[in-house]
């Protein structure tokens, strides 16, 4: 159990390291903006909408890993002049 614990431990790390840059953020914005981040998925035919709606989920998986609410992120974007209108 505790090695579970090291791992999620260890991958959240990464995923701070990774993401916590100025380039990093500068990627992380890209990302939700093509990976429907900041818009719906609905598309007439169901199959698109469910490939658009995993891009939207990778999304969510890096922000989870981050542990950045939807509130700090949103302070993170104010702070760096990107917060979408």
């Amino acid at each position: 159990m505790a090695e579970a614990k090291e791992i999620a431990q260890q991958k959240r790390s990464d995923y701070q390291k990774v993401f916590g840059s100025e380039e990093g953020l500068r990627v992380l914005e890209d990302l939700k903006k093509t990976c429907f981040y900041y818009s719906p998925t609905i598309h007439e035919f169901p199959h698109v909408m469910s490939y658009n709606e995993g891009q939207r989920n990778v999304m969510i998986h890096i922000e989870t890993q981050l542990k950045l609410t939807a509130v700090k992120v949103k302070e993170l974007e104010h702070e760096r002049g990107q917060t979408e209108s």
